[in-house]
């Protein structure tokens, strides 16, 4: 059957035929992205899932059966980490083919990238009339390009996340089960590879009732991922002496319970998040809705600005300047677009499509700000292919007259690629500080005494190559002479005891000047709302400032206090 062509302004019809051209220019299009991006540092949760695998590669049965210093102070791995170990799995067996280095790693992960574009691809078939439109909307969002610069789990889980549904929708409209099975299959190892894909359990759940009006033998491929989710609970119960799935869903509602957020404030971020990190959503707003209903949505965006930064920011988000209340004014107003996408297009259709797609999107975004530990934009990322398609099925519901004709898309999607690539160069030059740092500070060799660090994520990467020892606030011992690196912006960093320690130096790295992705001062915080309501920020962004202390007088354990 030849598919449908749906003429709106700007947009060129899919043609029969062009399937294998279309899957070529979203590959190519997404490796060429991230191809700049292949050298750069390990940066955050990169080092857990890289000591994972060097566990895996020793003993893959036991691949969290050792001890890290994260949080401050030595831990066994399980209690560290709070994802599955698929994703490590993945790091060991890309480390056996290319290496432990930046490059052959972040070059095996162009895989999952590209396995996530070409299933979404897939799916907006089934769902729209153009395609690769959808796609390239998903591809362009400041979520994918940064997540898949990284060497976490997070797009791999997107990669499988989208095959599990085009596997799903087929094995439905076909009745075959094998079909279902392999969707099943594809769901359990989504969920190994981050606990939130068992969230397609539910959703698929819900997608077989609405195409096929009734419970049937459908559901029973959804006893794979359960099954399998079970055995994982079993397995590392014995193993651990705690079941990890469990676990870490107890550790999330902890975390939650401990900082006591008000549910406002969470709900400004993750609307801040949303819109920050599917941008797409903000440059197609002109073509996707009326200047009326933009208009007063500016207007409602700006009444409520001034309400919030009169009560609710300086106190809650520690949003005090103009600039920051700007970007985060756009980026709430650009994630309730998120919200008013989804429900505009499940509302006159009412069909399995539309409740597949507004459940996929809605259900993400209540799981980021509801649920995870801290809202951050790999807890929105799972969202961008059903926002992609989204938006693809917006433009084709309002063929409006356009001066440019065909190359409407052009402008928005470039706009959305080049914010994408300005926030993944940021990212990159702010993990690039932290190798730097660590190499400048562990030069000097020779030195007596020990050359200890605080601070984790990429740098402790860097910092434990060069033989550096992370200060642990219980059991290290500091002897004079020692040296203790410092970075002032960093996670899990103690003040030590002033009449201890001497300056020795200090020192600054540069980072993108004007914007940032993890910076308190702007309060950016892509990778945790910790660290403010923005997923990344535009302003004057100071650099990475380091500090070296030399040790004058014996530190005994139990004088340093979290």
């Amino acid at each position: 059957m030849s598919e449908p062509v749906v003429r709106v302004a700007g947009l060129t019809p899919l043609a029969g035929g062009s399937h294998r051209r279309d899957a070529f220019l979203v590959a190519g299009l997404t490796v060429m992205l991230l191809l700049p991006f292949a050298g750069k540092a390990f940066h955050m949760d990169d080092p857990l899932f890289l000591k994972a695998a060097r566990q895996i590669r020793a003993n893959p049965l036991d691949f969290y059966g050792f001890r890290v210093n994260w949080y401050g102070t030595e831990q066994p791995m399980w209690e560290v980490t709070k994802n599955p170990p698929l994703g490590s799995f993945f790091l060991a067996l890309a480390s056996v083919a290319g290496g432990w280095s930046e490059l052959a790693l972040h070059l095996a992960f162009l895989l999952p990238a590209v396995a996530a574009a070409l299933g979404t691809l897939l799916l907006a078939r089934r769902f729209c009339a153009h395609p690769v439109v959808a796609t390239l909307a998903a591809i362009a969002t400041p979520a994918f390009l940064v997540s898949s610069t990284n060497v976490m789990c997070d797009v791999l889980l997107v990669a499988f996340w989208v095959w599990a549904v085009e596997l799903w929708l087929r094995g439905i409209e076909r009745r075959r089960a094998s079909l279902l099975v392999m969707s099943g299959v594809l769901i359990a190892l989504a969920a190994l590879t981050k606990y939130f894909g068992v969230a397609l359990v539910p959703l698929l759940f819900v997608d077989g009732l609405a195409r096929t009006r009734r419970p049937g033998w459908w559901a029973a491929a959804l006893l794979v991922p359960i099954v399998a989710l079970a055995g994982y609970q079993i397995w590392t119960r014995n193993l651990y002496g705690r079941g990890l799935l469990s676990d870490a869903a107890a550790y999330s509602s902890l975390i939650r319970f401990r900082s006591g957020p008000l549910l406002s404030s969470k709900i400004v971020a993750g609307l801040s998040f949303a819109g920050g990190c599917l941008a797409p959503v903000l440059f197609f707003a002109p073509w996707l809705w009326r200047v009326r209903t933009l208009a007063l949505a500016g207007a409602a965006g700006a009444v409520l600005a001034i309400a919030a930064r009169l009560v609710l920011l300086p106190k809650t988000l520690g949003v005090t300047g103009v600039d920051s209340l700007v970007q985060l004014t756009l980026f709430g107003l650009a994630g309730a677009g998120v919200v008013a996408l989804a429900a505009a297009d499940a509302w006159p259709r009412r069909d399995a499509d539309s409740i597949l797609l507004g459940l996929w999107v809605l259900g993400t975004l209540l799981f980021a700000v509801l649920f995870n530990w801290t809202v951050n934009a790999r807890s929105i990322l799972p969202a961008v292919p059903a926002v992609g398609i989204l938006i693809a099925r917006r433009l084709e519901r309002r063929p409006v007259a356009v001066r440019g004709g065909r190359s409407l898309p052009a402008a928005p999607l470039a706009a959305s690629i080049a914010l994408s690539l300005a926030v993944a160069w940021a990212d990159w030059r702010l993990a690039d500080a932290g190798r730097t740092a660590a190499a400048r500070l562990a030069a000097p060799g020779g030195l007596p005494g020990t050359l200890w660090f605080e601070g984790h994520w990429g740098f402790q990467h860097y910092m434990e190559a060069r033989g550096a020892r992370a200060l642990d606030w219980r059991r290290s011992r500091l002897a004079v002479g020692d040296r203790v690196a410092i970075p002032i912006d960093n996670a899990n960093v103690v003040p030590l005891p002033a009449d201890a320690v001497v300056h020795r130096s200090i020192q600054d790295f540069r980072v993108l000047p004007f914007l940032a992705t993890l910076n308190p001062h702007l309060r950016a915080g892509f990778y945790l709302d910790d660290w403010g309501p923005l997923p990344f920020a535009f302003g004057r962004v100071p650099p990475e400032r380091y500090v070296l202390l030399e040790v004058v007088r014996d530190v005994l354990p139990g004088e340093l206090t979290p």
